[in-house]
């Protein structure tokens, strides 16, 4: 690597004041599930730099309208320096479509070329955006394009880059890019204390079992740790349909004895190593299962995983308690639960790149985030998403998390949470 180098990134625009330039600066700024590694915010059209340096970035990918966005990747992984430079400027909007759609056609190319760059590929991004833009994506990317004329640029461009990639991909590679994926439903406590403060922290027990049996009854399938890391490490390995994994945080003594009467769901269950046996400062004071507790739940069938050593937000540490908090846990956690797994849920979902730089030093093989959505294949392994359920979810905001990854519509969640408490007022 050339010393002290710098690369330029170009993207596209249109003639100024046109519309297509319009609409690429306002997609530039467009919000959607992004996560802490991922895609370029704009497509990269062309690199400019050292010709050795962008040489070796391309070694071994084939050539292609998406090979400048992989040999950024590349580059960026390897800490050169990236900064973008004057978009390269396009005849018209007729033209920008024809070029997402060749970048469509390389990505996949690039990606049989060299797997690991998929997570931060545009490819990798299926599942970076909420439900409705991935519905449309499906319906879209095979739609005729007198349909397509009638929609708005980004829309049409979105479009043309997953029908390339659809044109290029084998049924195979298609379904682990666009089909196969898993929600993550995450618990805390489960107890049914209904503690004033805790109601977003604790589901009752009966409740627990009942989203258990709703799940069952939909069809869902639960994955364990084992499947979930061959998905993510196998280029070819696909999903059942309707899979999800469940996972619980902080090791709570009720959550622990509940998660033992259910292992055919393949809990994962995440504690803090320091606090095992002890009580959750962060919740009252609520008992913490004992290391015993946990081997047991082990031997059952469930997965031990870690959840650092403390409950601490791991981005405001120094560099030396941070790499203390996770190599720590994770050797105390392997000491005392030999079958544990070596995954990490984030404390509070807090996490940057320097937290999951960390976070791969210390040996972990995934993490867990509190970001919404789906995970596909493309999703960083380091950055996976997670679901809340509350004690209020019924089956139909149950099924709403576990088909999209997202929360439920505020009013939504105002009306259930207002109607459970009115059934238990009945109750009494």
């Amino acid at each position: 690597m050339l010393a002290g180098s710098m690369v330029f990134l170009h993207a596209m625009t249109g003639p100024p004041g046109s519309t297509l330039a319009r609409s690429l600066q306002h997609a530039a700024g467009a919000d959607g599930l992004r996560p802490l590694v991922g895609p370029f915010r704009e497509s990269v059209a062309r690199l400019s730099g050292p010709p050795a340096l962008l040489e070796e970035g391309g070694e071994g990918l084939p050539e292609g309208a998406a090979k400048p966005e992989a040999v950024a990747v590349r580059l960026r992984r390897r800490g050169v320096e990236l900064s973008w430079g004057a978009p390269d400027v396009l005849p018209d909007s007729s033209s920008y479509v024809e070029a997402c759609r060749a970048r469509g056609v390389s990505s996949v190319e690039v990606v049989r070329a060299d797997p690991s760059l998929l997570t931060e590929l545009h490819l990798g991004g299926f599942f970076n955006v909420y439900w409705p833009s991935r519905l449309l994506r499906r319906v879209l990317s095979s739609a005729a394009a007198t349909v397509l004329r009638r929609l708005p640029l980004a829309v049409i461009a979105d479009a043309a880059f997953w029908a390339g990639a659809r044109s290029a991909a084998t049924d195979e590679e298609w379904a682990r890019l666009t089909g196969s994926s898993y929600v993550v439903l995450t618990y805390h406590r489960l107890a049914g204390e209904r503690i004033p403060g805790q109601e977003r922290l604790d589901v009752d027990p009966a409740m627990f079992r009942r989203h258990l049996l709703w799940l069952r009854r939909l069809g869902f399938r639960p994955l364990s740790g084992a499947e979930l890391a061959r998905f993510h490490a196998n280029p070819s390995a696909t999903l059942p349909r309707r899979s999800f994994v469940l996972t619980a945080d902080d090791g709570f003594r009720d959550a622990v004895a509940v998660l033992n009467g259910r292992i055919s769901a393949r809990p994962q269950l995440f504690v803090n190593t320091g606090c095992v046996g002890g009580v959750a400062s962060w919740a009252d004071d609520r008992p913490l299962a004992s290391w015993d507790e946990l081997r047991e739940l082990a031997a059952a069938g469930a997965a031990i995983g870690s959840h650092a050593r403390t409950h601490d937000r791991l981005p405001h540490l120094p560099s030396d308690v941070l790499d203390e908090e996770l190599t720590g846990s994770l050797h105390e956690l392997q000491t005392h639960v030999p079958s544990a797994i070596p995954v990490l849920a984030y404390p509070h979902g807090s996490h940057d790149e320097r937290v999951r730089a960390a976070t791969i030093r210390a040996g972990y093989r995934a993490a867990f985030t509190t970001e919404t959505g789906r995970n596909g294949a493309g999703t960083d392994p380091y950055c996976l998403r997670r679901v809340g359920v509350k004690d209020w979810d019924g089956p139909l905001s149950l099924l709403w998390k576990s088909l999209t990854g997202e929360l439920v519509p505020p009013a939504w969640d105002r009306w259930t949470r207002w109607f459970r408490r009115v059934r238990l007022k009945m109750k009494r």
